[in-house]
């Protein structure tokens, strides 16, 4: 192969790569010179990646950052397992108890700031009661990622305007916990590991959450950069074989996604999940104490709630509270090699295994499942050199698919099913349809009062939830015994009704459950000022299209920051305090009892079936409706800090009689708008389609489309990279 040197060769091969995207990457151009212009940004926005990748950008820095084969160390004193029947980790109930006095204190200057009727938070609060609030971003790819990061840039008193009236800045400070799964572990991830950045500095930050290119290009048409990092990736691939563990595609998918994750040298090939317990935003408590989520997979079964066992992992464990397990590892010591947590050698413990990209890389890891399994998938997406770091994985389609964890941490644990088992496979947190992750959330040992259901999934045909993830965790319960979750409907009600359309709260009266669980509110992506309904598979975004998911995230929020209900702020308030107040026996204000009326599920089942116009909503803010949201460019900066942030404010508005969608942005520092336009115009039609038009002028189209043309373009690369 010779390399591309010369600039005319690589601007023409990026016209053609466009050409190839315009049709199936979902953009969407209006004639020749805005594709030209289109591949003069794109080459700039590499250019500027490249150079601050050079500069060694990384305002941060963990011991054994620069490796990513895990290393042997003495083990600690006592035992690496503990049972889940001895409820919360000494560590979690710590962190927990020393966060309360915080969160106190955040929640009463929300409520105040709400300012809800005939109520005083401070009272109410006083001095020792603590609500304990879990917050619960979905999977679902990028289209999960960046609508949740809009919610929580909403909900962070950090974001430029987030607490003005009709906003509800301030509710992360006064959450609990913090948990992602898939696409929202990357979120999670992200914020975290980059030392509790906000999302608006990660999204104007000049290195992360790029996604200009695809994860499995994630050079672009740079041949030379390309090579150099695929190099990269099979070395510290095969250093982890060469030292004796297992590998699989996980780790090769965990490393292109630190690339766009962390902010450290390289993806920070040595940043394990553990790491977190040493920043200082979590030994001071500022932040939510973080999960993510994953599910355990048999060889030869049925993916399903029925035959899976969810782990879950924080910076002090992983483990599971299923009966099929029920206990937890030390995540830093994952690796080691131990008989009922006892370290088989004293003096040889693991660190370095919870590789920080690895993990949610193993909470989005699909390559267990058809097609994503098959060698013409692999061979077809995977460029040739990292494909040949499958040859470390072994011939067992079964390890190469999971995320191995070898030697399993709870070999010759009493009472777990796969206790002598030599290692455990796992994989995407929502294989087994619990697509939200509640469960760490719901279990009694927490006391969650309420947890913020943020559900990105893409059940309908349409690309948007049904509620079937709340479903199978609430049959879950029946099937394994696991954590309850309140009654929740069918998914045909859930959209008939408009439960998708606007927050609802389920388990709102506890003295008619058994066994009382968290308040559930509900949120469902929703069309707010962008048609956010993208395949999972979709693996480019525009600035553009970013700016478009985190402002309809953000609308979602705050309800287009009390536009569509100026009751909104009030009504989460409500929801707030709800199980506090049902605990003290005393009534609701007025105000919250008709908040609760508004937004609680009244057990209704729909009767009829759910319309067209329900399946494939309009965008809900128009001309009558417009909306502030407070976000950030990622297009203002080209510095290499993360600290230069700029406010947002998106006002979209559709015309009805045209059915035209306008979307304005415009940079302010004082009055928080965002820096885009663009239009798009969408034709009625009375019959059904299986594609739907976003804001941006291109075509959200269903998760099959979506993974042909990933593959169309993935043999034009190759084709190229090949032939050149």
């Amino acid at each position: 192969m010779i390399p591309i040197t010369s600039s005319l060769w690589t601007f023409f091969l990026l016209l053609g790569l466009l050409l190839t995207r315009a049709v199936c990457a979902e953009l969407t151009y209006e004639d020749d010179y805005e594709i030209i212009a289109r591949a003069e940004a794109y080459l700039d926005a590499m250019n500027r990646r490249d150079v601050a990748l050079a500069s060694g950008l990384s305002k941060r820095s963990f011991t054994n950052s620069a490796n990513y084969t895990p290393t042997r160390t003495p083990c600690p004193s006592g035992s690496l397992v503990r049972l889940a029947s001895a409820g919360l980790s000494s560590d979690e109930s710590q962190y927990v108890d020393e966060r309360n006095n915080m969160t106190r204190d955040a929640l009463v200057s929300l409520l105040d700031r709400i300012g809800l009727d005939d109520f005083d938070a401070s009272d109410f609060l006083g001095s020792n009661t603590s609500i304990k609030i879990g917050l619960a971003i979905s999977g679902g790819g990028y289209r999960a990622m960046l609508s949740g990061a809009g919610f929580l840039a909403a909900a962070d008193n950090r974001t430029v305007n987030a607490t003005d009236s009709g906003h509800i800045g301030g509710l992360l400070q006064a959450s609990t916990y913090l948990v992602g799964l898939s696409g929202g572990s990357w979120l999670v991830g992200s914020m975290v590991m980059n030392n509790f950045s906000s999302v608006q500095d990660l999204q104007t930050d000049p290195v992360l959450w790029d996604l200009s290119n695809s994860l499995l290009s994630p050079k672009g048409v740079n041949i030379t950069a390309a090579d150099e990092f695929y190099a990269q990736v099979v070395d510290e691939i095969a250093g982890k074989a060469d030292a004796g563990f297992e590998t699989s595609l996980t780790d090769i998918w965990g490393r292109l996604l630190s690339q766009q994750m962390f902010n450290y040298s390289g993806g920070g090939p040595g940043l394990v999940w553990s790491d977190i317990a040493d920043t200082g935003p979590f030994a001071s408590r500022e932040l939510p104490f973080p999960m993510v989520t994953v599910v355990g997979v048999t060889e030869g079964e049925v993916v399903d709630i029925e035959t899976t066992t969810a782990f879950e992992f924080s910076p002090y464990e992983m483990g599971s509270w299923d009966n099929t397990v029920g206990a937890f590892f030390l995540t830093k010591y994952l690796g080691s090699e131990a008989v009922n947590g006892t370290p088989a050698n004293s003096n040889e413990c693991v660190v370095g295994f919870d590789n920080a990209g690895f993990v949610i890389g193993t909470s989005s890891s699909l390559f267990n499942l058809s097609p994503l399994n098959s060698s013409l998938v692999l061979n077809t997406f995977l460029p040739s050199q990292l494909m040949s770091a499958l040859g470390e994985t072994g011939n067992d389609s079964y390890t190469q698919g999971v995320a191995v964890f070898a030697p399993n941490p709870f070999f010759g644990v009493d009472d777990a099913n796969m206790r002598l088992d030599p290692l455990i496979g796992l994989a995407d947190g929502g294989e087994d349809g619990q697509n939200v992750p509640l469960l760490p959330l719901l279990q009694p040992e927490r006391e969650v009062d309420v947890i913020f259901a943020l559900d990105n999934s893409a059940n309908l045909e349409s690309g948007w939830p049904n509620g079937e993830a709340l479903i199978t965790t609430y049959e879950r319960q029946y099937i394994r015994e696991s954590a309850a979750l309140p009654y929740v409907p069918d998914n045909n009600s859930f959209v008939a009704l408009n439960l998708t359309r606007q927050p609802t709260f389920f388990g709102c009266d506890a003295s008619n459950m058994s066994t009382i669980t968290p308040l559930i509110v509900y949120m469902a992506n929703y069309p707010y000022s962008y048609l956010t309904n993208t395949s999972t598979l979709k693996l480019t975004y525009t600035t553009e299209e970013i700016e478009g998911f985190i402002t309809n995230g953000y609308n979602l929020g705050t309800q287009g920051n009390g536009t569509i209900d100026s009751e909104w702020p009030a009504c989460m308030a409500c929801a707030l305090i709800h199980r506090e107040v049902e605990r003290r026996g005393i009534e609701h204000t007025a105000q919250c009892q008709q908040c609760m009326q508004n937004h609680c599920w009244d057990g209704s089942i729909a009767t009829a079936n759910a319309t067209f116009e329900q399946i494939y909503p309009d965008l809900l803010i128009n001309a009558n409706t417009s909306s502030t949201a407070a976000v950030s460019s990622s297009t203002t900066t080209s510095t290499a800090s993360a600290t230069t942030t700029s406010t947002a404010s998106a006002t979209t508005v559709i015309d009805a009689a045209s059915e035209s969608a306008s979307t304005s942005v415009a940079l302010s520092a004082s009055s928080s708008s965002l820096s885009l336009s663009s239009s798009a115009s969408e034709s009625a039609s009375s019959t059904p389609s299986a594609t739907s038009t976003n804001a941006a002028g291109g075509v959200a189209v269903p998760v099959w489309t979506g993974a042909g043309c990933a593959v169309a373009i993935a043999l034009f690369d190759n084709f190229f990279y090949y032939f050149l």
